[in-house]
C-alpha cells in the first residue's frame, strides 16, 4: 500500500472519532480511496483528452477526500456534541448530586436521554459489563468525541474518580464553560447575520432593481 503507517494511524483515529455507528474497514476505504483516484483520473483523461488537467482532478480529490470524508463531519459532530453535552452533563450532575455513583449516573442519565452522546455513555456501560474498568471505558470514550471541550469534561470525570476530588463541582465548572463558548457562538453567528443579509442583497435584488429601471430600454432594443 503507498500509504504510511502515520497516515494509516491517522485515518484509524479520525473513523473512530465518527462514533458508534460507523465502522469502517481502513485496509478497504484506503484501497477504495487509490481506485476512485486511478478512476476519476482516467475518466477525465479520456472526456477531456488533457492530461494536465486529468492529474490536477485525480489529485484534487487524492488530497480533498479525506477533508470531506472526514474533517469536515467531524466538525459538524463536535459542534452536535457540544449542544448535547449541556443537556446530558447538566443531568448527571443532578444524578451524583442524589448519592448515585458515577456508573450508576452514567446508567440512569444515558437510559434517559436519547441522544448521540448518550449513546456513547451507554457504550461505556456495556464495556463495563464487558469486564473494563469505569477508567478504562471513559478513556476509550475519549477516542470516539472529536471535541476538546467535551473530552475534557470525560477528563475531569475520570480524574475525580480516580483521585476522589469533588466530581459535582468541576462537572458544574466545565457545563457553565461549555455554555458559555454556546452563547458565544450563537452571538457570533448573529453578528454575521447583516453582512449576509448585505450579500444577499447585492447578488438578488439590485440585479431585479436594474432590470426593472432598464427595462424599457431593453424592450425598444429587443423590438427594434
Amino acid at each position: 500500500m503507498i500509504y504510511t503507517r502515520k497516515t494509516i494511524e491517522r485515518i484509524k483515529r479520525k473513523s473512530k472519532l465518527l462514533g458508534l455507528k460507523y465502522n469502517y474497514n481502513i485496509n478497504s476505504l484506503l484501497t477504495n480511496h487509490i481506485f476512485i483516484t486511478a478512476f476519476i483520473f482516467i475518466i477525465s483523461l479520456f472526456i477531456k483528452k488533457d492530461l494536465i488537467i486529468s492529474i490536477v482532478l485525480s489529485l484534487l480529490y487524492f488530497f480533498l477526500a479525506e477533508y470531506v470524508f472526514f474533517d469536515y463531519r467531524l466538525h459538524k459532530r463536535s459542534n452536535k456534541l457540544e449542544k448535547e453535552a449541556v443537556f446530558y452533563f447538566q443531568i448527571l450532575a443532578l444524578t451524583l448530586e442524589s448519592g448515585t455513583n458515577l456508573k450508576g449516573a452514567i446508567e440512569l442519565t444515558s437510559k434517559q436521554i436519547d441522544s448521540e452522546i448518550s449513546r456513547e455513555f451507554q457504550k461505556v456501560i456495556d464495556d463495563i459489563n464487558l469486564g473494563k474498568s469505569i477508567n478504562e471505558a471513559l478513556d476509550d470514550l475519549k477516542n470516539r468525541i472529536p471535541s476538546e471541550n467535551v473530552n475534557n469534561i470525560i477528563l475531569n470525570l475520570l480524574e475525580s474518580n480516580m483521585y476522589g476530588s469533588n466530581m459535582i463541582a468541576s462537572l458544574n465548572n466545565q457545563i457553565d464553560y461549555l455554555n458559555d463558548k454556546l452563547l458565544l457562538q450563537t452571538r457570533a453567528k448573529i453578528n454575521k447575520m447583516p453582512i449576509k443579509i448585505s450579500i444577499v442583497s447585492v447578488l438578488v435584488f439590485i440585479p431585479l432593481i436594474l432590470l426593472i429601471i432598464l427595462s424599457p430600454v431593453l424592450i425598444k432594443i429587443i423590438s427594434g
